[in-house]
């Protein structure tokens, strides 16, 4: 190994220096440029020409055969030397977002600028003489010794803050960290080999050309990896593979130039190294396409399924089966920590949380992002998917190192997905931006389909419903001329066939009889006035009712069917009087649907409990709770248990119109009703309010003799 490093020649080790002057002189400028607002890339431009300063001098210096110039040159080049730890160190403070100690710098570029004024004396170095294959290098004098602890303390020190922030910080910045850490360590290990000759080691600075691997890495890092072009892991294999490359176009010329240098044959050595350099970029290529594809299998997996979820998703009709699916297929495809969707709601003027993967996640996601939120603007202004860095920092969403993904419709944002950073830490690269982008466009065809077709089902549901009005209407007309010939009938026996009957204990019976018929009558009938009402979407005369009396008449009529299904039920009911305008045969439904679909929930429930309560809110509004120890009510149903034919049990069980129905006869209550419930498994309760009214008349509350309007 050493025989080889030394077989190197002179050309070799001045040629390294043309090249990292040519590299850190692009560099500088490539950096200074890409953000000239930025203090960060102008201190870097500033350290990347200190390193293109030297390595002209560097190559100036080995390429003169005049011992004054090359003393000269090389004092000259050490000057960038001297400014290297103070420029890095002041870039490393900007890059890791630290606060910049002033003094601690002001010190430095102070040290740098004393060890600068010696560098033309003895003091800094000495007696210029031949080392190994090199023929001029000076001695070290006292001050190159504390320069040098200056330089290697600086740069030790910097290792430590970046080693220190790559414990804490996670995502891009970390990875911008790593890759500036890696590309430093590169670089001053190819630095130290410099120094061995001025201690007169009998090691060569074989390593040099490296410096310009160690400046393009930071580079990459301020200018490329900021803007988001290029994932860590790609940036390090293109430059490994350049690396190789690079060595292998200029080790074979060197190597032959050292072996083949007599004879006149350098021609032939630079026409084959022409002939490699026009290789280079073929053979960079295939071997960077080759060493990706191994690489990134991975990744071009989780691209592959994207692709294929964006093809496939626009069949799926159900819009919460499609959140569902991006949501969990996305994450496990890319391993991510979280996924989320947000839609547009018009009532709530926001957009609202409707799915969440995995579940435990949902406490870094606000409910309700309002229309106006700065996040929502970003999104309209950009059009396109942003990471973490581009939208800064959220107070309704953590973003964790992720990337927002809008949704838009024909003419507006109609919703956005949220994806958590990678769980191994990658960042997002540009190739996945730009699959994001396809899962964009595909997820909201797939969003305004799905809603296609829900609107198609309502309008169905509507016909449907429309027919069953109808058709109630109609069976409730042909029920109730019959019934009302059963209790006229009843009545006529009651009031003028008994007065035949002598018999006290017979006479009691047939008019007990007589009640029973005119009782069960009357209830029927009054369910077919309440169908009729209903079927003919019609207010109807409502009258003055005991709020309190309706609800205790509903229970006398219910509580053996409780009873049936071992239901416990307790009533909350004040002793002062609410009145209300309604009629009882609907307010009885009403309480009858919501019991029903109580008794439904707790049918595999430990305890079976039904907590019946009326309050007065206020002057004006009386409110009726039902709550039940039932299998609850996902949040996301809470709002869609009303709508027509919406139902979680099965098609034996239920038409899912109970619900519907009992908010039809709230609202011609002039009332509302709702439900809540804390999730599943946790109960629920139903509400509604109706309002009080205080015109009251004596001939409105008073009974009629034998007559009450019973309803199930």
């Amino acid at each position: 190994m050493f025989k080889l490093i030394n077989s190197l020649p002179l050309q070799y080790y001045a040629f390294s220096g043309l090249i990292n002057f040519v590299t850190a002189g692009i560099m500088s400028v490539v950096v200074f440029f890409s953000n000239r607002k930025s203090k960060t890339n102008k201190v870097f431009a500033a350290f990347s020409f200190a390193v293109a300063y030297w390595s002209i001098l560097y190559f100036v210096w080995l390429s003169t055969k005049d011992k004054g110039l090359a003393e000269f040159y090389l004092r000259s080049c050490m000057i960038g030397v001297l400014f290297m730890p103070s420029l890095f160190i002041h870039f490393v403070y900007l890059f890791l977002k630290r606060k910049a100690r002033k003094k601690f710098l002001i010190f430095n570029y102070l040290l740098s600028i004393f060890f600068t004024l010696t560098v033309y004396t003895p003091l800094y170095a000495k007696d210029i003489g031949p080392h190994l294959i090199i023929p001029y290098w000076l001695h070290t004098g006292i001050v190159f010794h504390f320069a040098i602890l200056h330089f290697g303390a600086v740069v030790l020190y910097s290792f430590y803050l970046m080693w220190k922030a790559l414990k804490t910080e996670s995502g891009v910045f970390r990875n911008q960290i790593l890759y500036v850490f890696i590309g430093t360590a590169i670089g001053y290990i190819a630095g130290v080999t410099n120094f061995f000759s001025w201690y007169r080691i009998n090691i060569p600075p074989f390593l040099n050309v490296f410096v310009s691997v160690y400046v393009i890495m930071v580079a990459v890092a301020v200018a490329v990896l900021r803007s988001k072009l290029m994932d860590i892991n790609l940036a390090l294999i293109r430059t490994g593979v350049f690396i190789f490359v690079y060595l292998f176009i200029l080790g074979i010329p060197f190597w032959l130039g050292n072996h083949l240098l007599e004879g006149g044959k350098w021609v032939g050595i630079l026409i084959f190294g022409m002939f490699l350099a026009t290789l280079g970029p073929f053979i960079y290529t295939f071997l960077s396409r080759r060493t990706e594809n191994v690489v990134f299998r991975e990744q071009r997996h989780y691209r592959e399924v994207i692709n294929n979820l964006s093809e496939s998703m626009i069949n799926i009709r159900d819009i919460e089966k499609l959140f569902t699916t991006i949501t969990l297929t996305v994450s496990e495809a890319v391993k991510i920590k979280s996924a989320v969707i947000y839609l547009r709601q018009e009532e709530y003027n926001s957009f609202q949380l409707k799915s969440c993967y995995p579940e435990e996640a949902k406490s870094q996601f606000q409910e309700l992002i309002p229309f106006n939120d700065s996040l929502i603007d970003i999104l309209n202004q950009r059009k396109k998917p942003l990471l973490d860095e581009e939208i800064g920092p959220q107070r309704r969403i953590t973003l964790d190192s992720g990337v927002a993904i809008p949704l838009f419709g024909k003419d507006s944002l109609i919703g956005f997905i949220i994806l958590g950073g990678k769980q191994n830490n990658q960042m997002y690269t540009n190739d996945d931006l730009l699959v994001l982008e396809t899962l964009s466009y595909n997820t909201s065809l797939a969003i305004e389909n799905c809603t296609y077709w829900k609107e198609l089902e309502d309008r169905h549901r509507k016909a449907r419903l429309q027919e069953m009005d109808t058709f109630s209407y109609s069976l409730a007309h042909e029920i109730d001329n019959p019934m009302t010939f059963v209790f006229n009938l009843a009545r006529f026996l009651k009031g003028h066939f008994l007065k035949y009957i002598t018999d006290s204990e017979e006479r009691k019976e047939v008019e007990g009889t007589c009640d029973i018929i005119m009782e069960g009558s009357e209830r029927v009938m009054g369910m077919v006035k309440a169908i009729r009402q209903f079927g003919q979407k019609t207010t109807g005369e409502l009258e003055t009712l005991h709020l309190q009396e309706t609800i205790e008449g509903f229970f006398k009529l219910y509580a053996p069917e409780l009873k049936a299904n071992f239901v416990t039920y307790s009533k909350e009911i004040p002793d002062e009087p609410v009145y209300v305008k309604g009629v009882t045969a609907e307010i009885q439904q009403i309480l009858m649907i919501l019991v029903k679909n109580s008794i439904h929930a707790m049918k595999h429930s430990q305890e079976k409990r039904l907590i019946f309560k009326l309050t007065k809110l206020n002057h004006s509004t009386a409110r009726v709770a039902v709550s039940d120890t039932g299998y609850g009510i996902k949040k996301e149903n809470l709002h869609t248990i009303f709508e027509p034919f919406f139902t979680t049990k099965a098609s034996t069980e239920g038409t899912g119109m109970g619900l519907h129905n009992a908010k039809g006869f709230i609202q011609r209550h002039n009332g509302r009703i709702w439900a809540e419930s804390e999730g599943e498994n946790k109960g629920a309760t139903f509400v509604f309010e109706l309002p009080i009214t205080h015109d009251i008349k004596a001939q409105d509350i008073k009974k009629k003799e034998n007559k009450t309007d019973w309803a199930y």
